[in-house]
């Protein structure tokens, strides 16, 4: 409530307004009366003195002081008596002195040193340096500490009076204004009244509630405002005046201070300040906690994790798409509202800036690279003596094993995936080997396809659960690093391997022409998988045992006399040569050296010897 005409006192001199000073006492009323004791001096211009308690003022001729009050006779005839003073002029010395424990004084005309004296324990004086009629008497030593007694509380009344006089000097001037070094809310008061001091207190309460706001800003430019208005704030500053104001003040009836109270407080302000703030305010900060609210739900953005989008086995250098990710982020409310409720506290007028925390995704592109890397490329040349219809049976088998995908633990067949070798299947009659002999078959070739995909499987580091050797060595590969297969029904050979390698396996095959000539080409797999990281394996074979070429040649008979036609013709067919026996070894390599070495066991290619064609007609 704005109370600014309110004055904790009124102005009654500076006191309270319940404090009335005691009445002013009016000066005593003049009565005349005669002196007394003294003999008649020259007549005086009146008969007057003081006399019974009151100042009675007469003239030159007939005055005194009697009856325990003053009496100013004039100077002819005047004394003390009766324990009072009684003051004769200077021509009544004949008949005076001290007496009756009070003094009498004659003047020194008449009544000199030869009859003169203290007389009954108290003074008389006579004039001249001769003793007086009544004598010297030694005064008692009781009546001298009286007199000392009397004397101190005298001077002592006397300092009390000046002391308490001088404190009320001091404080006079703060009786109305504030008191040095005091501020509210920054201002300082010192020396402004009650008035002028809370009316410029509330001036700038009113005008700091008017102007105030918070401006919510985000790093967008992007702001919202906060108002007292909106906030419904009311800043009173009375308690603060108040406290002001009873520093060297009284405020109420209850908490009287006495003249010293009100000097201690003085010095105290004079020598320390004194800060009052207008902490007194009621604000309903539930529109805050709304605005914010609203805030973070217009910044907030959830992340969003990488995605693999595809796999494309044709593309060598990109075979992969993803989604990239995306980083959220949100806002901090809990640091944006401290500012803000701070700022409404102290009522000072800013910007928050609004900043986002990002939030990560679980998933970037990042890591799903490692996830695809380049595992092994296996490569076999083509020859250039290769059928057509053989280069496109390797094709077809490439097909259907291109962009296949293994999860982890999964089997890989070679025929589940590549299918019967037929016509209806779309496959080619081409040469094979069959039982160590080159012969027409459905699906010739398709082992150049199985032995590439072997090289990338195994040297991959995926565990190989099936695989057999030719029984002859082939062209396309070293001996003890092919991988035959057969659909012939009683005699299927399969080759397998399991994905052993804790994450996903992607495969792509393909017949490609080689780099260096375009008449070349080339069987190409690859596997992607879970990175190696700074680990890679390598197939190395070596011959262990060398079997000799038999002696005894092989004849074969030409029943049909293609080739030879008596039975003393022979033809050289197929010539024959050493047998091998190989062992096979995955070497592993890691930073460039050879950590490990593990057989795979060995293989056995037998020596064959010439053969011959002899015919089977007899020579007459």
């Amino acid at each position: 409530m704005n109370n600014q005409g309110y004055p904790p006192q009124n102005q009654n001199n500076g006191y309270p307004a319940w404090y009335a000073p005691p009445p002013v006492q009016q000066p005593p009323s003049k009565r005349r009366r005669s002196g007394s004791a003294s003999p008649a001096g020259p007549a005086g211009p009146a008969d007057s003195g003081f006399t019974n308690g009151r100042f009675s003022n007469g003239g030159p001729a007939d005055g005194g002081f009697t009856n325990n009050r003053y009496t100013n006779g004039g100077p002819a005839d005047g004394g003390f008596t009766n324990n009072r003073y009684t003051n004769g002029g200077p021509a009544g010395p004949a008949d005076g002195g001290y007496t009756y424990n009070g003094f009498a004084s004659s003047g020194p005309a008449n009544g000199g040193p030869a009859d003169s004296g203290f007389t009954n324990g108290r003074f008389s004086n006579g004039g001249g340096n001769q003793r007086g009629t009544g004598g010297r008497k030694k005064p008692s030593l009781k009546w001298q500490l009286i007199k000392v007694l009397l004397v101190l509380i005298v001077l002592g009344g006397v300092g009390v009076g000046g002391y308490f006089w001088k404190v009320q000097s001091d404080i006079r001037p703060y009786r109305s204004v504030f008191l040095p070094n005091i501020t509210v809310d920054g201002i300082d008061l010192s020396g402004m009244s009650w008035a002028d001091g809370s009316a410029a207190v509330w001036a700038q309460a009113n005008e700091k509630s008017n102007s105030w706001y918070v401006r919510l800003k985000n790093v967008s430019g992007e702001y919202k405002d906060i108002t007292a208005s909106m906030l419904g704030i009311s800043f009173d500053p009375t308690a603060a005046l108040e406290q002001a104001w009873a520093i060297g003040h009284e405020t109420n009836a209850q908490s009287r201070k006495d003249i010293f109270q009100l000097k201690d407080e003085l010095l105290g302000a004079q020598q320390s300040a004194y800060e009052f703030y207008s902490a007194e305010q009621s604000a309903d900060t539930t529109p805050i906690d709304n605005i914010l609210s609203t805030l973070q739900t217009v910044a907030y953005k959830s992340a969003q994790d990488a995605q693999l989008i595809s796999f494309n086995p044709d593309d060598s250098t990109n075979p992969f798409t993803f989604q990239q990710e995306v980083y959220g982020q949100r806002l901090d409310t809990t640091a944006a509202k401290e500012q803000i409720l701070d700022m409404v506290h102290n009522l000072q007028s800013g910007e928050v800036m609004l900043e986002t925390t990002l939030i990560n995704p679980s998933v970037t592109v990042a890591d799903l690279e490692k996830t695809v890397e380049l595992r092994y490329r296996a490569i076999t040349p083509i020859s250039s003596a290769s059928t057509e219809s053989r280069t496109e049976n390797i094709r077809l088998a490439f097909s259907r094993i291109n962009g296949m995908t293994l999860q982890d633990g999964k089997k890989f067949s070679f025929n589940s995936a590549v299918g019967k070798r037929s016509m209806e299947n779309g496959f080619y009659s081409a040469i094979e080997y069959a039982y160590g002999e080159e012969v027409i078959g459905w699906g010739g070739g398709v082992c150049q396809a199985s032995t590439t995909v072997y090289l990338a499987a195994v040297q991959s580091g995926l565990k190989i659960t099936n695989r057999e050797p030719h029984s002859n060595p082939v062209s396309y590969t070293d001996m003890g690093m092919d991988a035959t297969v057969s659909d012939t029904r009683g005699h299927e050979i399969d080759f397998t391997f399991t994905n052993n390698s804790g994450g996903t396996i992607y495969m792509a095959a393909h017949v490609i022409q080689s780099s260096t000539s375009k008449r070349t080409y080339l069987c190409e797999v690859r596997i992607y998988g879970l990175s190696l990281g700074n680990t890679s394996y390598a197939l190395q074979a070596q011959t262990v045992e060398t079997i000799p070429k038999p002696e005894e040649p092989y004849l074969k008979e030409d029943a049909t006399g293609e080739h030879v036609t008596y039975q003393d013709e022979t033809k050289l067919y197929s010539k024959g040569r050493e047998g091998y026996v190989v062992e096979s070894f995955l070497v592993t390599v890691v930073d460039g050296q050879e950590t490990g070495r593990v057989s795979l066991g060995k293989d056995k290619y037998d020596a064959k010897p010439d053969r011959y064609y002899v015919g089977v007609t007899p020579r007459y």
